[in-house]
């Protein structure tokens, strides 16, 4: 095995449908990581938007907080100008009703009050029990107290049962701040109440989502208010919003889970303007990313319909591949079966393994008699090594068309064929096996041989004719101009033939012809041409007489005297006896530069003069 097939022979065994769906699997790679892709962008740009939402969000509540807090501010300073004086009186008995309602924007307060320094109410609104006379451990006032110099409102909530101590159990988010004279000292504290409901309308017009929220808190990140308002419900602080704060205090962004509800949110804060305060406003990422799992599912029915429609278009392919390969197949079996050649295939081994009709009707063996049997069964004695060498070829990749041996049949009958041998090769182009188309031509080898003797030899005796003696009369000139030895040639003519063909008939004639051609096959060496040239003229031509002349012509004139007692027998021809006669001319070469012709010339004419020499013998006798 050369080093392309060893290298190919460790690749793994692929199956054969592999190389058919390389191109339905591209596609469905293709559209997948198209497909993903589209679904990665898209959450990326759905992502984006929602955090750009948010975020716009998060500045309309901060303003709109911050323009509120600023109006309550100057209402709270309001009432603290114009009740001042009542601070500076005794802080014992209860306190009078504060005439003074707020009238702003989107904000109703209740429960205006006044208390001195000590957290007495001092004055209030009607919907303030009057009974509620101390409010210094409230946080709001603490808180309102602990602010340096006043000069910020304090909001604190949620606050349970009111900042004056209301019996109705709502909470409440409260807004004070620290009433000072001139020198900074403590004056007393103006502060109103809220209720959690009334607060919450300040998010009213704001579309946080199905389940959007929104958080007010303190710098320290401590809720005052959620949006929407949960009873009984703690509002944590995440991580997340505690690291996203330390990294940007003033604004930013982070993703969490809400500590009241759980949901996933993408959150967005911001720190209102001129009051230490945080609005936090969260945007579910149920609800931002709706729209992008819609896209994603009609990308995914998309890519999954382009794939099922590329599957289905592969495997109508491969069907229609299939019934192509399933017909062809029974094509060529048909082929096969119907053919009048010998198709045989077999292992590299020379063990057989496929056996058509035309190879049991050629060589007489049956399909079940031959199956797993070695070829050079077929081989006659003399070529069992020729199988042997053809199988090297073949594994070598070699092919080999009309390839002309010799079969043996069943019956013993050798018969000539003429083969096409070829490799057989695996799906991975590997030589498996090896077809052998074989076809008798025995017919056109006989035709052939037929022809051959047509040509170059008598038809009636078979003995070669001038055509062929011609031939080796040449090769005789050449090889003795080589060697420089004598041949010789012998012109015989039958005397008196003519009377044979009118006595006895031509047929009769003929088979006399045959009859001396044998005698004069007999009397000569075999490698001696004994020559029909036509009616009842034979020539002999003898080669290698050696290079002594009178050796040679001695063994010419032996030859001659054969001949002549050969054909001078007595022959019964239809019941009657002839005795034939001939007369020889001879002539002895050694080498010639005279044409074969002239050399035939001239045995002929010494033949002639043989004869005329013969009849005058015979009148002198007579006379």
């Amino acid at each position: 095995m050369n080093a392309p097939e060893a290298s190919r022979a460790r690749l793994p065994m692929l199956p054969p449908w592999l190389g058919q769906a390389a191109g339905p699997l591209l596609v469905i790679v293709l559209v997948l990581a198209l497909a993903v892709l589209a679904i990665a962008t898209d959450h990326a740009r759905s992502r984006e938007r929602a955090l750009v939402g948010t975020q716009n969000l998060t500045r309309l509540i901060e303003a709109q907080l911050s323009d509120n807090f600023d109006k309550i501010d100057v209402y709270l300073q309001l009432v603290a100008s114009r009740h001042g004086a009542l601070l500076q009186g005794s802080a014992t008995g209860g306190g009078g009703a504060l005439q003074v309602q707020p009238r702003l924007a989107r904000v109703d307060l209740q429960d205006v009050a006044i208390a001195d320094a000590d957290g007495a109410v001092r004055l209030h609104t009607a919907a303030l029990p009057a009974s509620m006379a101390q409010v210094g451990a409230q946080a709001f006032f603490r808180r309102a107290v602990a602010e340096p110099r006043g000069a910020l409102v304090v909001v604190v909530g949620p606050v349970q049962g009111g900042p004056a101590g209301a019996q109705d159990g709502a909470s409440r988010v409260v807004f004070a701040r620290a009433v000072r004279d001139a020198g900074g000292a403590l004056r007393g504290v103006v502060f109103a109440g809220m209720s959690g409901t009334q607060f919450d309308q300040l998010f009213d017009g704001v579309d946080f989502g199905a389940h959007g929220a929104a958080s007010l808190r303190t710098e320290d990140l401590q809720a005052v208010h959620y949006h929407p308002a949960v009873q009984g419900a703690p509002v944590g602080v995440s991580d997340g919003l505690r690291q996203a704060v330390r990294l940007a205090p003033a604004e930013g962004s982070y993703e969490a889970a809400g500590t009241v509800d759980g949901h996933q949110r993408l959150n967005a804060y911001r720190r209102l303007r001129d009051h230490p305060f945080y609005v936090v406003v969260g945007q579910s990422m149920q609800d931002a990313m709706a729209g992008w799992r819609a896209n994603t599912l009609m990308v995914a029915a998309l890519a999954g319909l382009t794939i099922v429609l590329t599957l289905w278009a592969w495997m109508v392919q491969v069907r229609s591949s299939r019934r192509q390969l399933r017909a062809l197949h029974n094509r060529f079996e048909a082929i096969v079966e119907t053919s009048s050649d010998s198709i045989v295939s077999k292992t590299l081994q020379g063990r057989i393994t496929t056996w058509n009709r035309g190879a049991e009707q050629m060589f007489g063996y049956t399909e079940a008699e031959m199956l797993g049997q070695s070829a050079a069964r077929l081989a006659p004695a003399g070529r069992r090594a020729e199988d042997a060498m053809l199988i090297a070829r073949v594994q070598r990749g070699e092919s080999l068309q009309a390839y002309e041996t010799q079969r043996m049949c069943k019956d013993g009958t050798v018969i000539d064929v003429s083969m096409a041998v070829s490799p057989v090769l695996d799906a991975r182009g590997r030589i498996a096996g090896i077809s052998v188309i074989a076809r008798d031509i025995s017919r056109r080898k006989a035709m052939e041989a037929e022809i051959r003797a047509m040509a170059f030899n008598d038809p009636l005796t078979r003995l070669p004719n001038r055509r062929l003696l011609m031939d080796r009369l040449r090769q005789a000139q050449l090889s003795s101009s080589r060697q420089r030895s004598y041949f010789g040639v012998l012109f015989i003519d039958l005397d008196g033939f003519k009377r044979v063909n009118d006595s006895f008939g031509h047929e009769v004639g003929d088979q006399l012809l045959i009859e001396i051609g044998r005698r004069l096959q007999a009397a000569v060496r075999q490698h001696d041409t004994v020559s029909r040239l036509g009616g009842d003229e034979f020539v002999v031509l003898l080669e290698e007489l050696g290079v002594d002349e009178k050796t040679a012509a001695d063994h010419v004139n032996t030859v001659a005297d054969k001949i002549l007692d050969a054909i001078e027998r007595n022959d019964q021809l239809r019941g009657e006896t002839h005795r034939c006669s001939a007369s020889i001319g001879i002539r002895l070469l050694v080498g010639s530069q005279e044409s074969p012709e002239q050399v035939l010339m001239d045995a002929d004419a010494a033949m002639y003069s043989v004869k005329r020499q013969r009849r005058a013998l015979k009148t002198f006798a007579f006379e």
